[in-house]
């Protein structure tokens, strides 16, 4: 899921690919920060910055540039409420009218989507580099119709009715009707709500009509701890100091009278253990007078 770039989540380990675990909740996530820009045929550069979080932590088995390359899909979630909705029911709605029934009828409808989507799986997997989005729902749900209806005819040894072979006639027909390659391609975001406020948010200039996107090029961007000095700037033992105690507290604003007793120092020189130039440079977030939080990245190191 994504999240905004105001959240502040501990950096409790970095990774190899980029992205680093935190914490949040008592869950352990991990965090990839990454910069996304399409390129489209007609030349021009569209994107942003995008924060995700995930429960997947293993870089190995999951590299962060494979899961931002996927975090597109997520609207394919749709697909499955017009699949139930549309495909399934044929726009009927559900006959129960008390709540047991419901469920029943909505646990019934999931476990047959479900057995058809592992049946379309099944057969995508013995062809070789197909791409699973391909195969069509409605073609593995007539299929699966026929092959009730050869059920229940004259019992035979062999073929498309035999138990053992319901899954390959309807692997065989959905390979038979694969459906076209989807393409990539971008415009700008239309609300049909006249009153939205998202008709006016085309911030980045996309066009309005669907545009081939040639290339997608994705950068992840590891996190810049708070104390890490400033190229040409020379850090003073206090301010490293003061830096490391708000790096190990980033998920709370901090009072100058604490950082000025975990720096050993008189609580009457505690407002001088944050001076306003590192709050004004960015080097240390002011959340009030007299208290203050590490910042997420240090300005001088942004890309």
């Amino acid at each position: 899921m994504r999240t905004t770039s105001v959240r502040r989540p501990p950096v409790l380990a970095l990774l190899p690919d980029g992205s680093y675990l935190t914490r949040i909740g008592g869950l352990s996530l991990r965090v990839i920060e990454a910069e996304i820009r399409s390129r489209t045929a007609g030349g021009g550069v569209f994107g942003g910055t995008y924060r995700l979080l995930t429960t997947l932590t293993d870089h190995r088995t999951d590299p962060a540039a494979h899961l931002v390359r996927l975090d597109h899909e997520r609207w394919e979630i749709e697909i499955i409420y017009l699949a139930l909705r549309h495909t399934l029911l044929k726009g009927r709605v559900l006959r129960s009218k008390d709540p047991g029934g419901f469920i029943q009828e909505m646990w019934g409808l999931l476990t047959l989507y479900q057995a058809l989507r592992s049946v379309m799986v099944t057969a995508m997997e013995t062809a070789s580099s197909c791409d699973p989005d391909r195969a069509g729902l409605t073609i593995t749900l007539e299929a699966a119709r026929d092959t009730v209806v050869i059920s229940v005819g004259p019992a035979q040894d062999a073929g498309p009715g035999s138990c053992s072979d319901l899954v390959g006639f309807i692997g065989a027909r959905v390979l038979q009707a694969l459906l076209p390659g989807r393409r990539m391609r971008l415009s700008t975001r239309i609300v049909k709500c006249g009153t939205s406020r998202y008709n006016n948010g085309n911030r980045d200039g996309r066009p309005r009509d669907s545009t081939p996107i040639t290339v997608i090029e994705i950068t992840v961007h590891p996190p810049v701890l708070p104390y890490t000095p400033a190229p040409g700037r020379a850090p003073s033992g206090r301010w490293d100091k003061v830096c490391q105690i708000l790096a190990a507290n980033s998920n709370e604003a901090m009072h100058t009278r604490e950082i000025a007793q975990h720096l050993g120092l008189a609580t009457t020189g505690a407002p001088s253990a944050v001076s306003p130039r590192n709050s004004a440079t960015g080097l240390a977030t002011a959340v009030s007078s007299a208290r203050h939080r590490a910042p997420t990245r240090s300005p001088s190191l942004r890309p």
